[in-house]
């Protein structure tokens, strides 16, 4: 499949081109230079041709580490590419990152469009003219907030693609959350076997989710890297509120969560409300204990102290890794395909109801109002998660402690041993 790359300097809007062309707010928007670290990659369809388009981090000359890292990570990914796509700010005029960005890619200049933004209106087209001096054949003046202009520029783009194998975004959807630093992006770079996300020991190095497509033993994964989540208190509003809130959203659209511990600093408070966040969507989960290479407790022992500190995911699978040393990377693949098998697990009516029978003649609910409370029948409405229907007299009277035992027995008899089962209590007239 094509591959188009969104390069230039911080804040000349390739965030805003790539959700342009994307059509949905993908990545995160900010005027703070450097919010995208990571390339994030999303499929495009123009016309009749699918593409990848892939958003860059700014290449900034001088800085931190970080941006070092950022910057050759985007040269690797501009050899790889079949079109680049150099943003410049066009009301800003030339500057002299734009110069330097220009002497990178001039190697590659058959491959270069010239892409000047912010050129909201038709006065605005003057300021094209200064541009050609970088060296560049094809240049596009576009407004990539409005739109303008950006559907000239695809047309001129699709003849450079290459028609190959589509790679496909559809697949078990796996999300890595957790808090910063504890090694999420570290892990999904040693299953995909090359540095796909940029790893660094800074806090909050990734801010946008993150998707890649995946296959292992003939299944389909879309991994989902997101920004690490800190306690409420330590966020600011802004860049990392959005982040957040982009990490929450993953979840909910995940088919299986990891929640990634660091085994070095144990179960924190902030694990567990990132557990009861994924409890109470109902999302199949693994819990990964990772940098097991730095701990000396036994797995048994760690595995039960996990357990106590996330009681509630008990049917969440654990798995011990060390991202660094790629240790427990097949396992971790295995379990979240177990997961997923029980995520969709589908049901007959009537074996629905014999289990129900089984939970009931173990333990009846409790009266209500000095009445019986009767089921008259049970079936499984949907999946992801095994959602099971109870029609019973009287919905309000099943209580919170016998929801609990009858869901956690219903599981068992149902033979749902990795995934959540969501229990909705009906009555007659419902």
């Amino acid at each position: 499949m094509g591959r188009v790359l969104i390069v230039g300097r911080p804040n000349v809007g390739k965030s805003t081109l790539f959700n342009r062309l994307v059509g949905r707010r993908k990545n995160i928007v900010s005027p703070i230079p450097g919010v995208t670290r990571d390339i994030v990659e999303a499929q495009v369809q123009w016309k009749d041709r699918k593409f990848i388009v892939a958003d860059t981090g700014g290449i900034m000359e001088k800085g931190d580490e970080l941006t070092r890292e950022v910057r050759d990570k985007v040269l690797k990914a501009i050899r790889k590419a079949d079109v680049i796509l150099f943003v410049v700010d066009g009301r800003e005029g030339i500057t002299a990152s734009d110069q330097n960005i220009a002497k990178i890619l001039y190697p590659y200049r058959d491959k270069v469009f010239l892409v000047v933004n912010k050129i909201d209106n038709k006065s605005l087209e003057k300021n094209l003219y200064e541009f050609y001096s970088l060296g560049f054949e094809r240049v596009f003046g576009i407004s990539a907030e409005h739109g303008r202009g950006v559907g000239d520029l695809l047309d001129a783009v699709l003849p450079f693609l290459k028609e190959d194998e589509e790679l496909s975004y559809e697949g078990i959807k796996v999300s890595f959350v957790g808090r910063p630093n504890v090694g999420k992006s570290s892990l999904i770079n040693a299953i995909m076997g090359e540095e796909k996300v940029l790893v660094s020991p800074v806090a909050g190095t990734t801010r946008d989710a993150v998707e890649l497509p995946f296959e292992y033993g003939g299944e389909r994964f879309v991994l989902v890297d997101t920004a690490g989540m800190r306690r409420p208190s330590k966020v600011e509003y802004g860049v990392e509120f959005f982040s957040v809130g982009r990490s929450i959203k993953a979840i909910e659209l995940s088919d299986v969560v990891c929640l990634v511990l660091d085994l070095t600093e144990g179960v924190t408070h902030q694990d567990q409300k990132i557990g009861g966040l994924i409890e109470r969507r109902y999302r199949g989960c693994v819990i990964v204990g990772n940098k097991v290479d730095l701990v000396k407790t036994p797995p048994s022992q760690l595995e039960s102290y996990i357990r106590q500190r996330l009681h509630f995911l008990d049917f969440a699978p654990v798995v011990f890794t060390s991202a660094i040393q790629k240790r427990g990377v097949e396992d971790l693949l295995k379990t979240i395909t177990l997961v997923y098998a029980d995520y969709v697990k589908q049901h007959k009516t009537s074996f629905v109801n014999r289990a129900v029978e089984k939970v009931l003649a173990e333990k009846e609910p409790p009266s209500y109002q000095g009445k019986d409370l009767k089921v008259y029948y049970a079936f499984q409405e949907g999946i992801k998660p095994p959602t099971v229907v109870i029609i019973t007299n009287y919905p309000e009277g099943w209580k919170a402690h016998y929801v609990k035992f009858f869901t956690r027995r219903l599981r068992e008899y149902l033979n749902i041993k990795h995934a959540p089962l969501k229990l909705v209590i009906r009555g007659r007239e419902q």
